[in-house]
């Protein structure tokens, strides 16, 4: 384990709750408040950086409104990012009188010594920025190669050979297909040719490998690390090894270090008092369905220890032994929680005092697109409680060019004992203002029976199956007579909120339910619920504070009796070969 020489906060850092906030501005920490700050990078430890700055922090600055930020991020989008303070003078309703009101609080991108290339967070085409992921890796290797796995459209255009369109090209085809596996793989990308690869293809790397090892023998970080924005999900620390910041230096980013590090720094966060389940109900043996929409959980918002310690502690406190995951951003962050489980790194879990459980976990394909991203479903399970996935696909349709669902349903045959089932996992549209979005949404619900349907059809005399997931609507409205009127009821009760913010940690919403047959409701145990305590921790970013939850929703669960199974379906078929029809029920 590497050595702490010295940790401290800035006296400067120090916010006093009583401080008021000053006229005519909105946020009490800086904009440019992050754990790079916290740990002793102070360079503009109280501007905005106008080349990250998202529309609604831009806002924050005096004389800007919604309409002058849109033309701040439109005019740094068109020419490549902010060179200096003085170009924003040259945006439409800024000018210089605006500029003199605001040059005192903002910034531009500070390069370092022995660094190239700005920070890696990734702006969106929009100049918007997710508020719980940020690039934690350098995307300019310290030999001058730029990382096509890690760089934002801004970095990728660096590169002599690559325009804005040819980088928006390479970002949108790594966001749909993956991390590139080789500089070869770029030739798939749209506007790139064998000639125009060949001219590119040294100045650019797929990983860390073809480029120095990020750590100097003495375990400091390469001064190329300084520039990376500390990130709101996976903070790794800069390398503070310089003469004005020699009273803060870190020698490790090792979890059990950064923990160490942060101790004196953030109160730990409370865990709820919990004596470890025994899976059993009236000594008879149960397991407990989980579903939880855990909001654009990509891999680096997975390397957040809080939130590592959040999901994992969450499950094990309350004994699940399913869990259904909504809007995952990738494929590898529900590998990390698994990994987690397992292999504890963070503290709490491996001090654990329950059952640990022996963890596995699958995940579908892209099951359709979501902010940012493509959208994935998962299923965890805990195969010490007897629990094993026969298969798993999404549900597909006859005819692809009909449109369905925006993100498809994921189905996971399971037996749990001697219990078996059928558990879909759904993500139904969100609704916005428009009418449109409420009569799609209303469309998807109105396809759920016909789901069920393809599902009786494929393994008949099943009656086990269970609908879960977050339907984005509330279970009482007449909406969900389709699945009522098919003898489906919903196990969370109604008014049993299953949303959480810090603004409004009681929720105000149920839309996250769990919908059985009345076969399946006949061997629960009566205990279902929604977990709300626990779903903070200080680690987890909140705007510009500390102690954000894990997500805007709530895990919610039922307990089911696994001891026997009343039904004789055959569920050795697979998953994959199950289609829906959109036409007329039969």
């Amino acid at each position: 384990m590497g050595a702490i020489n010295s940790c401290c906060i800035p006296k400067h850092l120090e916010v006093d709750p009583s401080t008021p906030k000053v006229k005519g501005h909105k946020r009490n920490l800086s904009a440019a408040f992050n754990m790079s700050a916290l740990l002793g990078d102070d360079s503009a430890q109280n501007l905005l950086n106008i080349n990250y700055a998202t529309e609604e922090e831009l806002m924050t600055l005096p004389g800007i409104n919604r309409t002058t930020a849109k033309g701040i991020i439109e005019y740094r989008r068109k020419i490549g990012g902010f060179k200096k303070i003085e170009d924003v003078a040259l945006v439409s309703g800024v000018g210089a009188v605006k500029l003199n009101l605001i040059r005192d609080e903002i910034t531009v991108s500070i390069k370092q010594s022995g660094s190239s290339g700005p920070p890696s967070e990734e702006i969106s085409p929009t100049g918007s920025r997710s508020d719980v992921s940020f690039k934690s890796e350098t995307s300019r290797k310290s030999n001058g190669k730029i990382n096509v796995n890690t760089a934002n459209v801004f970095q990728l255009m660096k590169v002599k050979g690559i325009g804005q369109v040819l980088a928006e090209n390479i970002v949108t085809y790594r966001d749909k297909k993956g991390r590139f596996k080789a500089i070869d793989d770029l030739i798939k990308v749209k506007g790139i040719g064998p000639n125009l690869l060949s001219a590119i293809r040294n100045q650019l790397a797929v990983d860390d490998s073809e480029s120095s090892n990020n750590t100097q023998p003495n375990g400091h970080l390469p001064a190329s690390a300084e520039n990376d924005r500390i990130n709101t999900v996976s903070p790794k620390p800069p390398n503070t090894d310089h003469n004005n910041h020699s009273n803060c230096r870190i020698l490790s980013t090792s979890t059990e270090n950064m923990l160490d590090i942060l101790q004196p720094i953030f109160k730990s966060g409370a865990r709820p008092k919990v004596t470890p389940f025994n899976f059993k109900h009236k000594n008879r043996s149960v397991v407990r369905l989980a579903s939880w929409n855990v909001e654009r959980f990509d891999g680096e918002k997975a390397d957040n220890v809080g939130v590592r310690e959040v999901i994992c502690m969450t499950i094990l406190e309350n004994g699940f032994g399913v869990v259904a995951f909504q809007e995952l951003a990738d494929e590898s962050s529900l590998n990390k929680i698994c990994d987690e489980l397992n292999n504890p790194t963070v503290p709490r879990v491996k001090s654990w005092a329950g059952k640990r459980g022996a963890w596995k976990c699958v995940v579908s394909k892209s099951t359709g697109r979501m902010y940012r991203s493509m959208e994935y479903n998962g299923f965890l399970y805990d195969t010490s409680q007897g629990i094993s996935l026969k298969s798993s696909a999404i549900l597909e349709k006859p005819n692809k060019a009909t449109k369905d669902f925006v993100r498809r349903p994921f189905v996971g045959i399971f037996k749990m004992k001697r219990f078996d089932c059928i558990i879909t996992s759904v993500h139904l549209k969100a609704t916005g203002l428009s009418n449109e979005d409420l009569d799609q949404l209303q469309a998807e619900i109105d396809k759920v029976p016909k789901v069920v349907k393809a599902l009786e059809d494929h393994y008949p005399g099943e009656k086990d199956i269970i609908l879960l997931g977050d339907f984005n609507l509330e279970p009482d409205q007449e909406d969900f007579d389709c699945l009522r009127n098919k003898g489906f009821s919903n196990a969370i009760p109604t008014g049993t909120f299953t949303n959480i913010s810090n603004k409004n940690m009681k929720g105000s919403r149920t839309y996250d339910h769990i919908w059985l047959t009345k076969e399946t409701k006949n061997i629960t145990s009566g205990n279902s619920g929604v977990v709300r305590e626990g779903l903070t921790n200080p680690l987890i970013p909140n705007g510009w504070s500390w102690g954000g939850v894990v997500s805007d929703h709530c895990p919610v669960w039922v307990e089911i009796y696994v001891g026997k199974d009343l039904d004789i379906a055959d569920l050795t078929t697979g998953a994959e070969a199950i289609k829906f029809t959109l036409g007329t029920e039969g």
